[in-house]
């Protein structure tokens, strides 16, 4: 990681991006990392392939946060950095542009491979709870204190990715980081609300809809649904989050894998998986492509909505399989 720390030492321009429809761990993660950058001197921009979520608008207040418009220039830059993920190809049309452009590429990430992606170097830790709690890291490696944007950032990060501190990857270090940023200032429950409490009132129908399209399958140990374009059109006219899905099917009786599948407007499928118990999501994902974590990961099939139902049941039913019991 030396190579990295070297890189934002001498550079001084720096383009953050991440994924595609970036969550609150990637945001969460570009906010702490601006700061920390400027902090050290350096001219930085926010630029992501997708606009910022309605959820965390209030990141506004402190950070600014732009995104890819193909009739614009890119901002200029001597460095990418990719946070939240590893590969050009998740950040889609930009991810193009940023290749051809040739600069130096680093990466930010705590997804399993994220070291063998697109970075040129690499600040990578698979078992880190979030994305954010690597830069929290860094901030403490480079002897700067974090202010009170950078704070909520990391605390936006980490609440995102351990599920407000739910899921096993909740582990120490997680909540030393958690009463560290609220004693320097993080409102939990301000930032609570501005995430779950601002939705549209369609939200809960459009809960219930898509809730009502899922199926127990393998014994009732998967719980599987798919959305549709027109589904995902009142969605996203709705700011609505799909993935709020995926935990009420998961806290049932039984499940061991959540799989919603969501049709995409350019064509093909996202498929979206949860896991409890013993079963490795991030290798079912991989199999399609796509990657993640042993408990929550997710891919893009190249399929119809109803071809990828199939597909993805059959390899959730042979990863079941391996785990014992009855799946038929």
């Amino acid at each position: 990681m030396t190579q990295f720390h070297d890189l934002l030492r001498a550079e001084r321009r720096f383009l953050l991006t991440g994924h595609e429809h970036p969550d609150g761990d990637c945001v969460g993660a570009q906010t702490a990392l601006s700061h920390l950058l400027q902090a050290l001197g350096k001219e930085v921009v926010i630029h992501n392939p997708d606009p910022l979520a309605k959820a965390y608008g209030f990141l506004r207040q402190h950070t600014r946060f732009g995104h890819h418009q193909a009739a614009e220039p890119l901002p200029a830059h001597d460095v990418v950095v990719l946070l939240d993920c590893s590969q050009l190809r998740r950040v889609g049309q930009l991810g193009d542009r940023l290749r051809a452009a040739g600069k130096p590429i680093a990466v930010i990430d705590h997804h399993v491979g994220s070291d063998r992606g697109d970075g040129q170097v690499c600040y990578v830790d698979a078992k880190a709870a979030a994305t954010g709690a690597l830069v929290r890291r860094l901030f403490r490696e480079f002897g700067v204190p974090l202010n009170l944007a950078a704070a909520e950032g990391v605390f936006l990060s980490l609440v995102s990715d351990t599920g407000w501190f739910r899921y096993s990857n909740a582990d120490a270090e997680v909540f030393t980081m958690a009463a560290e940023l609220v004693a320097a200032g993080v409102d939990a429950s301000k930032i609570y609300d501005q995430l779950y409490r601002q939705n549209h009132p369609d939200s809960a129908a459009l809960l219930a809809e898509a809730l009502g399209h899922a199926s127990l399958r393998c014994a009732g140990r998967l719980a599987i649904a798919g959305l549709d374009k027109d589904y995902m059109d009142r969605a996203g006219r709705a700011d609505f989050d799909t993935d709020a899905v995926l935990e009420p099917l998961r806290s049932m009786v039984g499940i061991e894998v959540v799989a919603l599948l969501k049709e995409r407007f350019d064509g093909g499928v996202k498929v979206s998986l949860r896991a409890r118990g013993d079963v490795d999501v991030q290798r079912i994902a991989a199999a399609f492509g796509g990657g993640g974590h042993q408990k929550a990961a997710g891919a893009t099939l190249k399929l119809t909505l109803a071809d990828g139902l199939r597909a993805v049941e059959q390899a959730v039913a042979a990863a079941l399989t391996a785990t014992g019991g009855q799946v038929s």
